[in-house]
């Protein structure tokens, strides 16, 4: 429940930012992409986790077992 509620608090944060993308400079459309980039990265993993508890730390342990 508090990764669900997390990612849609997160993407309540970057929706208004999105929604009044157009119309700005091109460094300002670059700077909001870099800013908002990693917090929709981190509303999404929220929602895989949210929809499948355990997975990600599944996956991360699949990933460190290939690179050994």
């Amino acid at each position: 429940m508090l990764n669900l509620s997390l990612a849609v608090v997160l993407l309540l944060l970057v929706g208004p930012i999105v929604a009044n993308f157009d119309g700005k400079p091109a460094y300002v459309q670059a700077a909001l992409v870099m800013v908002t980039a990693p917090v929709v990265l981190v509303a999404l993993l929220c929602l895989s986790s949210a929809i499948r508890p355990g997975s990600l730390g599944r996956a991360l342990r699949r990933s460190r077992r290939r690179k050994s």
